[in-house]
């Protein structure tokens, strides 16, 4: 059962890049939209948790992860807006690639051979796809976009990765996205195309309160229900799924088209950062067997996620 809600969780997110092209609204209006909406529903879950008073301390890296997630909406939804939703997924999922390459420089971690050779092939694969798609006639603009959403979603899992004391993930979820909305509310009060709602017709609506409702609070709080039920291996495993559904689902429903370089570069992000995601956690499941069989050493790891 596990499972099949991290299939169903991993298709709602895939649709993301479908229903972003799908409503008649600036990037910068859905992003805002989306947490707008999301909230009262995330408050409600909190509030079910019974979670405990907080020090405001401990939510300072929730508060910097907000922000941030925040414009990684914004840019993502530009992205989707202005190059294909294959190639915007493709290099939004070069985000672990990111990790790799900041870990060892902000939180000196060591960098493995398996990781220096995915970075490289995950390099090779992203100027197989710009290079393919300024080739098709889109401008830079998307390509960036994309390519900085997955930067600020790599600096989240760096921010989340430092945090000594956490919170329940209930009020972590609602505190990021209730700073993301407050960052993105002085943008859509300067810019007034919020307004524009108003002439949305019917099933634009439906969409714009499915992106805040399913994509955001029903996604979020089962993904992060799931971490209770299902090692961090499992989840990694099934969450590429998500850029083949998004992947998928620009072609059946949008008519786009993969080309050959196209192919190719998605190949060759996605295989080696799954293939290297796997290979880490499994070698992290098998040194904390290891220290956990030896006698008079104490040790604690964490291992948390956050997506789109």
């Amino acid at each position: 059962m596990n499972r099949i809600k991290l299939v169903l969780i991993m298709i709602i997110w895939g649709s993301l890049g479908v229903f972003t092209r799908s409503i008649p609204l600036s990037a910068l209006s859905l992003a805002f939209l989306r947490a707008l909406i999301a909230l009262p529903v995330l408050f409600v879950v909190m509030k079910m948790k019974k979670s405990d008073q907080l020090k405001w301390s401990l939510l300072k890296p929730y508060l910097i992860s907000g922000a941030l997630l925040g414009f990684g909406w914004l840019t993502l939804f530009y992205g989707f807006k202005h190059t294909s939703i294959a190639s915007a997924v493709m290099i939004y999922n070069m985000c672990p690639v990111y990790v790799m390459v900041a870990a060892p420089l902000l939180l000196k971690e060591t960098i493995s051979k398996i990781q220096i050779a995915v970075i490289f092939i995950s390099f090779l694969g992203l100027c197989l796809i710009v290079g393919d798609n300024l080739a098709e006639g889109y401008g830079y603009m998307g390509l960036a976009l994309s390519a900085i959403s997955g930067m600020l979603y790599a600096t989240i899992v760096l921010i989340n990765r430092s945090i000594k004391i956490r919170v329940d993930n209930q009020t972590a979820t609602f505190v990021q996205i209730f700073t993301a909305m407050i960052v993105l509310l002085p943008f859509i009060l300067f810019d007034g195309n919020i307004l524009s709602v108003v002439d949305l017709d019917a099933r634009a609506v439906t969409y714009t309160i499915l992106l805040g409702v399913l994509h955001t609070s029903v996604a979020y709080t089962l993904f992060f229900s799931l971490y209770t039920h299902m090692k961090s291996v499992e989840i990694v495993s099934y969450s590429y799924l998500e850029p083949l559904f998004g992947i998928l689902f620009s072609v059946i429903f949008l008519g786009e088209t993969l080309t050959l370089p196209q192919i190719m570069g998605g190949i060759l992000i996605l295989g080696s950062t799954y293939i290297g995601e796997i290979l880490k956690d499994r070698r992290f499941f098998k040194n904390k067997t290891t220290i956990n069989r030896s006698p008079n050493i104490k040790t604690s790891f964490d291992v948390s996620s956050s997506k789109d």
